[in-house]
């Protein structure tokens, strides 16, 4: 059975040209949700009603998947996505999600290691609230970024990192004597509430509330412009800033012009501009500041267990392998850099 679908496959090979169509798919051109089901339903029709083979129908399945994105994959969904293929609700309710699900975690280790009840001090109070509110506040401006939003972007970073500060400064200063104990149950169902609630939360209307108010002039197009460029399609700022000038210079010379009426809409433009061979650099090099960053916080946070390393205790080894998994994932993507100049 084809994963997602409900399609079964009288024969072996089918299944396995349906799922290498599907992997190529949704893995490489991103598409709208639908549209791999609806692809393979089609295959499933013409399989069943000749008798033939998907391959004999068909074709190579990663050939047929490059035909179909380019056909059906519109500008407005593409337009939409950065660089992984998200859109901005995408990274918001997926960072939430992710939150909830450490939070998860960490409550479940609390309990085990400690025991039912968890004694609450000023400095925990303090600490975990300021540094739950720092990880909201790091999901918006991921999100933020994707939405094309980079001075709201840098605001948010810049609260992400008083939190964190202030978070760890609270834990270390203030007062540890006991105010009251909490069930470790009630912790853990707070943060699946959390990451259940991200869940269901609807992309598309996580979307919207990253979404700049529409209209303006044509000063606010090419704000918008810069914006996309630098944020969601990762663009340096002075290939940004060069497209950006390109445009102005052409609005110039004909003053009874708007951008709205010579460009069109700003998000195809944008996405019409980044498209090209720089695309998957780009994306490289963003997805190693990320898992460097990730390295970062993993190191910071794990700090006193990596020093005074205890091998017989899951707190060493937990930071140890997320620093493993990022050393893998940056070696997977210069293999793929290194790939790419042959």
């Amino acid at each position: 059975m084809t994963v997602n679908t409900g399609i079964r496959w009288t024969r072996e090979e089918d299944e396995r040209w349906a799922a290498d169509f599907e992997l190529e798919l949704v893995l490489k051109y991103n598409p709208q949700k639908g549209l791999a089901d609806q692809a393979l339903s089609e295959v499933h029709e013409m399989v069943t009603e000749t008798g033939r083979s998907a391959r004999d129908l068909f074709d190579d399945p990663r050939q047929y998947a490059a035909s179909v994105a380019a056909e059906r994959i519109d500008e407005a969904h593409t337009s939409r996505v950065d660089l992984a293929g998200t859109t901005a609700g995408e990274r918001f309710t997926g960072g939430l999600a992710m939150a909830g699900f450490s939070g998860v975690l960490l409550s479940a280790t609390r309990w085990v290691r400690n025991g039912t009840w968890v004694d609450v001090s000023w400095a925990t109070l303090t600490g975990v609230s300021v540094l739950a509110a720092a990880a909201v506040v790091a999901c918006v401006a991921v999100a933020l970024r994707t939405a094309g939003r980079v001075p709201a972007m840098r605001a948010c970073i810049g609260a992400f990192a008083v939190g964190l500060a202030g978070g760890i400064a609270a834990a270390s200063l203030l007062p540890r004597r006991e105010l009251f104990s909490l069930p470790a149950p009630v912790l853990l169902a707070a943060s699946a509430v959390v990451m259940v609630g991200a869940h269901c939360l609807p992309d598309g209307t996580a979307d919207r509330w990253f979404a700049p108010a529409p209209g303006g002039d044509s000063e606010a197009w090419l704000r918008r412009l810069d914006g996309l460029l630098r944020g969601r399609h990762g663009m340096s700022a002075a290939d940004a800033r060069g497209h950006v000038t390109e445009a102005r210079s052409h609005l110039g010379a004909a003053p009874e012009l708007t951008a709205q009426g010579e460009f069109g809409d700003v998000e195809i433009y944008a996405s019409r501009l980044a498209d090209g061979p720089g695309r998957k650099r780009r994306a490289q090099r963003r997805r190693v500041l990320a898992v460097g960053l990730l390295a970062v916080l993993v190191v910071v946070a794990g700090s006193d267990e990596l020093r005074s390393p205890d091998v017989a205790s899951f707190r060493f080894w937990v930071p140890l392998l997320f620093l493993a998994s990022c050393a893998a994932d940056m070696v997977q993507v210069w293999r793929d850099v290194h790939r790419q100049k042959r």
